[in-house]
């Protein structure tokens, strides 16, 4: 049977996001929680839902790097990028005893992160004009090149034009390089939808940079 945790007060979640902001900077958490080292993330879950917290540091240690990506891909700042990061594992700490098992704790994670990068977009004011001219001229496609470095910045502007849930799609699916099975998971919509949906990503993509490169 799964252990209860208490309900996380609001001065403990205070206590905690002083914690994160002061001793995980994204990258920095020292890897001195060997202990648990050798467990699954589902086995630390159970002990964070008991009321542990040193699980959560592990999970936190296991999946900080890929969640400041993510959110660095979404959002084109690392600044924001790290808040992101650091208010997902926040999010999830306070809502862990809603984790049911279901899905992988990472798709959940992942789930946490695409919300908090979406909302986050949502309240910006819009983006200044994002491309700049570039003299460079070439044939191939937009897609295979986005890892480029050449061309990465060029691309990353046209992903953030892209709307919403192509967006999600298309950085969960290529630039994650996740299945669209568990995209689907993450963005809780059929896998034939993520696939139309990243289908029209990349069509808007080779649209918008038509010309350009």
């Amino acid at each position: 049977m799964r252990g209860t945790r208490k309900k996380t007060s609001k001065k403990e979640t205070r206590k905690r996001r002083v914690k994160f902001k002061k001793s995980y900077g994204i990258n920095d958490l020292s890897p001195q929680l060997s202990k648990y080292r050798g467990l699954t993330d589902a086995e630390l879950v159970k002990l964070v839902q008991a009321g542990g917290v040193e699980p959560f540091d592990e999970l936190v240690r296991r999946h900080q790097v890929k969640i400041h990506d993510l959110c660095y891909k979404m959002l084109r700042n690392y600044d924001d990028a790290k808040d992101m990061a650091q208010e997902t594992f926040i999010k999830a700490y306070r809502k862990i005893n809603k984790f049911a098992g279901r899905a992988k704790f990472s798709t959940w994670l992942y789930r946490i992160a695409v919300n908090n990068c979406l909302n986050f977009l949502k309240r910006q004011k819009p983006a200044e004009e994002l491309f700049e001219e570039i003299t460079s001229s070439g044939k191939e496609d937009p897609v295979e090149k986005y890892k480029s470095k050449k061309f990465g910045e060029m691309i990353r502007a046209a992903v953030a034009k892209l709307p919403t849930v192509q967006k999600a799609v298309f950085t969960l699916r290529t630039l994650q390089d996740l299945p669209y099975q568990e995209v689907s998971e993450i963005l809780k919509k059929p896998v034939s939808t993520i696939k139309v949906n990243h289908h029209l990503a990349v069509k808007n993509l080779r649209q918008y940079l038509k010309g350009k490169i």
